[in-house]
């Protein structure tokens, strides 16, 4: 890995110690030391700078890097050469002579045989007192391990009265020089890791671009304790460059495929470490990468698949712990130091893959156990299970992963999903024990969220079939696998599972529902309903979108059809065995087990301590994907649920934003696990981030979405809908209108694009048709059906027209919210008590509206509610103080502007964002960056709805405060993190 130079940053306690240490006259050894790419260098550069400002002559020596190479054991020759560059303003008398003779006996060394001696010495002396007769001199020595014997020349630079400032590597092969030059030393010092904050802003600085916050994660999770190794960032950020990982999308600088795991370079300090231990070190390195950890018991097997000694082994893995490239865990599993560097090292173990060679270790243990036993019986089971179909599996092997899944059910989830995993590649598809051991394998993969696990069993589904009673567990693994990679399957048969309507839900498939079409060849499609228009919405929800946001189903109808399979896995998880929710379920393997179950499904009993039962939470998740909030809420009473209640509302707004794994989580529970990555779990952080006021992470998700390779689904369009709020409240409206465009005009997303129209109409400042929109579309969509989220996007309405003092559309919104059922409808009585505090003019009713708000964590919405309450308030400062402070957190340059309005508007004092006195405003971040796109003061202004004159006076007091002199120069230093932001 190439050394890269960077400015100090984060080394203020290194600085000061050595400070400290060099204050005293005479001469001085300083060794500082630390792991290759720690920033040794740069802080001796700045060591460097200080001293010269202190009046010191500063003799840099730079050793490894000259011709010599190997042959100057002593750095004679790199002394040689410092000092010659440097003749000039040394102009001591004497020191042609001096240097000469050091030359001399460089010359000659090659002819001694006795080493270091007395002449050598002398003339060293000679060279330094000479050098520093005048003045005091400084003697900074980069990687002084680079040669056999540093301590002569330093400790002879030392005795003349120098300073001696010297480097070398951390884990360096440590020979007697080195030791004696550690020994001989007046002080050692150990260069720590950088803090995160302080190596992620050195990321940023060395990005030259917008750095995409993903980036800034990924970096993170792969590169692990190697973060604060600044060499080792910056490095990976370079091989991350040049591999044509990251590219530029929408302004910032993302990864092209977040999923791909990140990557140490391939010439990085712990590879060449590893190298040098020779060949059986490197290969141990790519198996343990490939395996994802080695237990010790595994040893001998791979030691015969390598082809080596198992002492030789042995012996290669301890040196790898020592060297630093490896680690052992507590209980003796042994690990890569971070999973970049496991992914560099598999990338380079090219003769096998991880499977394979999991197969091959899977194969000897399973021998091994035949013969003897006296194998761990988890380790023999984590191989097999990893090494994929290669692995020949007995009826014992299988019984062994059955039995050994059922009893890991509860305390390693993980483990028993890959078991059941495995035992069900070699279980008949016709026969009982697959159909419970799928449903297993079903429920276990909702709990750990391994929904790649579900691949094998399609596939074989569609090569073998299955039984006729296991379709629906089929079915519902396809969807489940859909749902979270965002990608369709290849095989046809199981594309046509996905192609079958909803049974019980008229004719829309889940195809066309998440992928918005058929999957199967010659598809048939059924026109979408425009969103903006809405012309024919009733026809269209009910037939070409078929449950959408909100669409009743027939007076009385219970959801039936595929989703009971949950309710029959939970039955056939049993078994005899606890189920998750602590109860007995009996195993279904009979017609009427069947039908007993599918009747629980939909009279959907509660279970107990206040968790809903396997059959009601099964309902609830079958109406939410597919898209029926209306079935939910049956559901959800039917099955002892109070209503109205904080989860059934949050289950509502997760519905209407297509928040399937918030859905998830409120219907299943602790069963559920939130997914981290994939389409769900990506958005769900575009949710959770645009609720939270933190919209530079949640517009990161949206990128990732965008850049992942999942096709356009369901999320991907509600995402592109949060994304036109939250770059109409920045005052990015060309971009606003540009995520529009690219979102669907389904039905079953009409609320939600005629809401993010409505705001987008807003903050370009036309009021007016923002209502109007409302106006058009509120009737259309309740008598469409399409009433979930409907008081929401009439609430945002009615805020907009108090706002532009349109007292008539304001009382026709109201009207329209009236027209809502309130009862059962949490997000409705709160939208009804805030239009009716703001048509009336009441700061009570008002208030407790926005409590109502602030408590569901909407506080987007709450910053439009004050702005609002603010116009007519007694007392505006507070409501003006919260919006102020929401519209910072957000960086909503079009609502700050708004607050201004009120602000002069009520004749208050402008409330200021609190934090650093130093930070930028948003205004001033805004100006900034669209700089940085190449805009005049001119288009900035007409960006940001300001005047030319107010960009300009903005400009002038940003030059006062930050000391750049021009607009280029006031760009360059936000590149590179030189100026303050402020806090998010």
């Amino acid at each position: 890995m190439a050394r890269t130079r960077a400015a100090v940053r984060g080394r203020d306690q290194e600085l000061t110690a050595l400070r400290t240490a060099l204050a005293p006259d005479g001469g001085r050894l300083i060794v500082l030391t630390g792991p290759a790419g720690i920033g040794r260098t740069a802080l001796l550069d700045r060591v460097a700078r200080l001293l010269a400002a202190d009046g010191a002559r500063v003799l840099p020596l730079r050793l490894g890097t000259g011709p010599d190479g190997g042959g100057d054991p002593y750095a004679l020759a790199a002394l040689v050469r410092a000092v010659r560059e440097r003749f000039e303003q040394l102009q001591e008398s004497g020191l042609s002579e001096a240097l000469s003779a050091v030359a001399q006996l460089r010359d000659a060394r090659g002819r001694e045989r006795g080493g270091w001696t007395p002449a050598v010495v002398a003339a060293l002396d000679g060279l330094f007192e000479t050098v520093g007769r005048r003045e005091r001199v400084a003697l900074l020595v980069d990687d002084a391990h680079a040669v056999a014997e540093p301590a002569p020349v330093l400790s002879a630079a030392r005795r003349a009265g120098c300073l001696v400032v010297a480097t070398c590597e951390e884990g360096a092969e440590r020979g007697p020089g080195l030791a004696e030059l550690l020994t001989d030393a007046d002080r050692v010092m150990t260069i720590g890791p950088l803090a995160d904050d302080v190596a992620l802003s050195l990321v940023r600085r060395a990005a030259g671009a917008r750095l995409d916050e993903s980036v800034v994660t990924a970096l993170r999770t792969a590169l692990g304790p190697l973060l604060g190794n600044p060499g080792t960032v910056l490095g990976t950020l370079d091989a991350l460059r040049r591999s044509g990982r990251l590219v530029t999308f929408e302004g910032r600088l993302c990864l092209s495929d977040p999923a791909e795991p990140v990557a140490l370079p391939a010439d990085h300090p712990l590879l060449r470490r590893a190298s040098a231990l020779g060949g059986t070190a490197v290969r141990l390195l790519g198996a343990v990468a490939l395996l994802d950890g080695l237990d010790l018991d595994a040893l001998p097997p791979l030691a015969d698949i390598l082809e080596a000694d198992p002492v030789d082994c042995g012996r290669g893995l301890d040196l790898l712990i020592e060297a630093g490239v490896l680690t052992a865990g507590p209980d003796g599993r042994i690990s890569c130091r971070c999973p970049a560097l496991a992914a560099t090292a598999a990338g380079r173990f090219r003769a096998r893959r991880g499977t394979a060679l999991h197969a091959a270790l899977a194969e000897r243990l399973l021998a091994g156990h035949r013969r003897s036993g006296g194998v761990d019986p988890v380790v023999l089971a984590d191989h097999v299970a990893r090494g994929g179909a290669t692995v020949t599996l007995d009826d014992d092997t299988v019984r062994l992963l059955l039995t050994m899944g059922a009893a890991a059910e509860q305390e390693e989830p993980e483990r028993a999903t890959l078991w059941y995993s495995a035992a069900l590649r070699r279980l008949p598809p016709t026969g009982p024990e697959h159909a419970r051991t799928l449903c297993r394998l079903l429920l276990l993969v909702v709990r750990t969220g391994r929904y790649e696990l579900l691949r094998e069993p399609l596939t074989r589904y569609a090569e073998h079939g299955c039984a006729e009673e296991s379709v629906d567990e089929i079915r519902l693994a396809a969807i489940l696998l859909a749902l979270h990679s965002g990608v369709p399957p290849a095989e046809r048969a199981v594309r046509e599972l996905l192609d079958a309507p909803f049974p019980g839900r008229g004719p829309t498939a889940f195809s066309e529902w998440w992928f918005d079409r058929r999957l199967a060849p010659d598809p048939r499609r059924h026109p979408a309903t425009d969103g903006d228009t809405l012309a024919g919405a009733g026809a269209g929800a009910g037939a070409g979108a078929g449950a959408g946001v909100g669409v009743d189903t027939q007076a009385g109808a219970e959801p039936r059809g595929w989703a009971e399979v949950t309710a029959e896995a939970g039955a056939l998880a049993g078994d005899g065995a606890e189920t998750p929710a602590g109860g007995k379920a009996s195993v279904g393997g009979g017609a009427g087990d069947r039908a007993g179950a599918r009747a629980g499904a939909r009279n959907g009993t509660a279970a107990g301590d206040g968790a809903r039962g396997g059959a009601g939470r099964s309902d609830l998740l079958s109406a939410a994907l597919c898209g029926d909030v209306a079935a939910c809420e049956r559901v959800w009473r039917s099955s002892g649920g109070a209503a109205p209640s904080p989860e059934l509302d949050r289950l509502r707004q997760a519905a209407l934003v297509a928040d399937m794994a918030d859905v998830a989580r409120l219907v299943i529970g602790a069963d559920y696990r939130v997914p981290e990555t994939g389409v769900l779990g990506a958005y769900h952080r575009v949710v959770r981030g645009y609720a939270d006021a933190d919209w530079t992470r949640a517009m990161s998700a949206v990128r990732e979405l965008e850049l992942s390779p999942a096709e356009d689904t369901l999320a991907r369009h509600a995402a592109r809908l949060l994304a036109v709020d939250m770059c109409a409240a920045r005052g990015e409206f060309g971009q606003a209108a540009r995520w529009l465009t690219a979102a669907t005009r389904a039905p079953r997303l009409a609320v939600l694009r005629t809401w993010a129209r409505v705001g987008l109409a807003a903050r370009k400042g036309d009021d007016g048709q923002a209502v109007r929109v409302a106006l058009l579309a509120g009737p259309r969509l309740r008598r469409a059906g399409l009433r979930t989220g409907l008081s929401i996007l009439l609430s945002r309405a009615l805020r907009i027209a108090v706002l532009g003092d349109d007292h008539e559309g304001a009382a026709e919104l109201l009207a329209e919210i009236e027209l809502l059922p309130h009862e059962h409808h949490v997000d409705a009585q709160e939208s009804l008590l805030l239009a009716r505090g703001l048509v009336h003019r009441d700061p009570e009713c008002a208030r407790e509206a926005t409590d109502l708000i602030r408590e569901r964590g909407d506080l987007p919405a709450l910053m439009e509610s004050c702005l609002a309450v603010a116009r007519f308030a007694p007392d505006p400062r507070p409501w003006l103080r919260e919006a102020h402070a929401l519209a910072t957190r957000c960086g909503a340059a079009a609502l700050l502007e708004r607050v201004r309005e009120v602000t002069r508007e009520r004749g208050v004092p402008a409330p200021r964002a609190r934090g650093r006195r130093d930070a930028l405003a948003v205004t001033e971040q805004r100006i900034i960056e669209l700089i940085g796109e190449g805009l005049t003061n001119r288009q900035i202004a007409l960006r940001l709805r300001l005047s030319e004159k107010t960009v300009e006076n903005y400009l002038t007091r940003l030059f006062a405060r930050t000391g750049c002199r021009s607009r280029v120069e006031l760009a360059a230093a936000s590149l590179t993190g030189r100026l303050a932001r402020t806090p998010t």
